[in-house]
């Protein structure tokens, strides 16, 4: 998520009392695994965006575990 400014050893802040909206930074179980990416959803598709060019999208299909666990609102960086 380097393209959103989130980077490896920063911390999130995650609102789980939002909404999530579309365009949204995320923290989601997928498969059992948590994962941070841009929420996508238009017209019955959810997609997983990554801001990173090295990671592609997931699109999300039947069959497969999904929970959104929050919205993330903030970025702490360490010094």
């Amino acid at each position: 998520m380097i393209g959103a400014g989130i980077h490896s050893g920063d911390l999130l802040v995650v609102d789980r009392s939002l909404e999530p909206k579309n365009g949204n930074v995320i923290v989601a179980a997928l498969d059992g695994d948590l994962t941070v990416k841009r929420l996508y959803q238009r017209d019955g598709v959810i997609r997983l965006l990554p801001d990173n060019k090295d990671y592609q999208p997931i699109e999300i299909q039947d069959g497969r575990s999904f929970e959104i666990w929050g919205v993330v609102t903030n970025v702490i960086h360490p010094l």
